[in-house]
């Protein structure tokens, strides 16, 4: 009897193994969505994140009803306005030290800033930049100040960016011939700053970490990860104007055996069974019992058959309680 259940044990273990999956899918066509496998969605940076601080966390409604552990809040591109309560919500997870990371360009991304009490913008108009890849709406920087963010990156191609205004220093400048309305000068594209006992970084142009630009900036969508990144990491996906998950349902993932894991398998079993034939299972059953005795019973000594009398009489079934016994103890 106790053979056939160690051989089910071991056959249970391996089907649950090789069983298929399914997992929740969603598929959204909204700009700047981590649920957008296409060109200017940011499918492959969230997947990156992934890869490499773990927890990504898609938020589908209003900030202030979910509810922010520490990590790292990601906005990228939003176009929809932000409520009081929201940004009350994002002032608390800052004082709390998480990470407000604010990438954006034309968006709603200055009302974030004004209701946190903060001076500094998105510009809302599009430098001129001399220096192109391919097409002036591709500019190049290659003034990046902060080594994390330079490690193996000789430029950022960008994608008719912003550039941000009403702060003094920043980690990734422009070139200093950049004409912003009537002004030639540097300008800064990536911030850093502290608020509360968090922090906050603004980056003037999404689109860098889009599915089709983050190709060409991969190296530096690694170091942003790397500096700026903690998990877990919430995506603000409510306040994209045309965020509607085209398409919910499963994909299922068929796996193989592993031979390593089953092995695992057949050893976990075979201790167990171990464990059971060389009656350790019921010397630790027994003490047990007398310590539960002991401690209910107040130090008087019981033998098993005692407290399996005891407890039929209280209307457990006496059969049931014996066979434990006998299984147990062998």
């Amino acid at each position: 009897m106790r053979r056939a259940l160690y051989v089910i044990l071991v056959i249970f273990g391996i089907t649950f193994l090789i069983t298929p999956v399914s997992i929740p899918l969603f598929l959204s066509n909204a700009e700047f969505s981590m649920l957008n496998t296409k060109w200017n969605g940011i499918s492959s940076f969230a997947k990156m994140i992934y890869e490499r601080k773990g927890l990504v966390i898609p938020l589908m409604d209003s900030l202030n009803n979910v509810e922010l552990k520490g990590g790292t809040l990601l906005i990228v591109g939003p176009d929809l306005r932000y409520s009081s309560l929201e940004i009350e919500k994002i002032r608390d997870f800052l004082n709390e030290g998480g990470t407000l990371i604010l990438m954006d360009d034309f968006g709603t991304g200055n009302e974030i800033l004004k209701g946190l009490n903060l001076s500094i913008r998105f510009s809302r108009k599009v430098p001129v930049e001399p220096f192109y890849f391919k097409d002036y709406r591709l500019p190049i920087v290659t003034d990046i100040r902060d080594p994390v963010l330079s490690r193996n990156v000789t430029y950022i191609v960008l994608n008719y960016p912003a550039v941000i205004v009403g702060f003094g220093e920043g980690n990734v400048y422009t070139s200093r011939v950049t004409l912003l309305g009537k002004d030639f000068r540097s300008y800064p594209i990536l911030v850093e700053l502290k608020y509360g006992n968090g922090r906050i970084v603004l980056f003037s142009d999404p689109s860098v970490f889009t599915n089709e630009m983050i190709k060409m900036n991969r190296n530096f969508a690694e170091n942003f990860i790397d500096e700026f990144i903690n998990p877990p990491v919430y995506v603000d996906e409510a306040h994209h104007s045309n965020f509607n998950p085209y398409y919910a349902g499963t994909i299922v993932v068929r796996r193989s055996l592993d031979r390593e894991k089953s092995f695992y398998v057949v050893l976990a079993v075979a201790g167990l069974a171990l464990f059971v034939e060389s009656g350790l299972a019921f010397e630790l059953f027994n003490l047990v019992i007398s310590l539960a005795i002991k401690i209910f019973v107040r130090g008087e000594k019981v033998r098993v058959e005692d407290v399996v009398e005891k407890l039929a009489k209280e209307g457990y079934d006496r059969k049931i309680l014996e066979r434990i016994v006998r299984e147990v103890g062998g």
